[in-house]
């Protein structure tokens, strides 16, 4: 998997496509800024690597038609943070298997970001893979029982009360700056 960041205009983007489909990635991901989703078009025709698109704009369920429509992208991409929150990315993640779609969650930015988006994913078929950044300990920070890549690199979502996590307030409190 490659993630180009929107970093690319078409034609680099074709470019890099090129030697990532050489290399035999898996897929390609959001090489060209979100709303050119034409270029997405005309890239996806042009490459045989799938295009993973797009994790922006901040939007829910209804964006994506137009993506869909178009077979603009092979993979939809979502993150409960920044697409609506759960319900609408199940939404989402449900219109992407119709269309026999994945729908591959992204990194939540944090911990109880995460927490969401691996419920999520343990709630829809159509998605493969649980995006972890490394090295996380920033990403860690305030929560007891955090989200662990075991030994066979799998996941297990956490089974406490609400997303499961356990806030550490003490640390919270040896840190507080001001109480309102």
């Amino acid at each position: 998997m490659f993630d180009a960041c929107w970093a690319y205009n078409y034609n680099d983007a074709i470019y890099v496509g090129q030697a990532v489909q050489e290399m035999g990635f898996y897929w390609y991901e959001d090489p060209l800024p979100c709303d050119d989703i034409y270029g997405y078009v005309r890239l996806k025709k042009t490459l045989s690597v799938p295009i993973a698109a797009t994790e922006l704009p901040a939007t829910g369920p209804k964006a994506y038609a137009p993506w869909i429509m178009n077979q603009a992208t092979d993979y939809l991409r979502g993150d409960v943070a920044i697409k609506g929150g759960i319900t609408s990315c199940l939404k989402t993640a449900h219109t992407a298997e119709t269309f026999h779609m994945n729908y591959e969650v992204h990194h939540g930015g944090n911990s109880l970001n995460n927490a969401a988006n691996l419920h999520l994913i343990m709630a829809i078929k159509n998605c493969e893979y649980f995006e972890v950044l490394l090295p996380d300990a920033a990403q860690k920070h305030g929560i007891i029982n955090d989200i662990e890549v075991d030994s066979n690199g799998m996941v297990h979502a956490p089974d406490g009360p609400g997303l499961g996590m356990e806030i550490d307030f003490d640390l919270i409190n040896k840190n507080k700056v001001y109480e309102l």
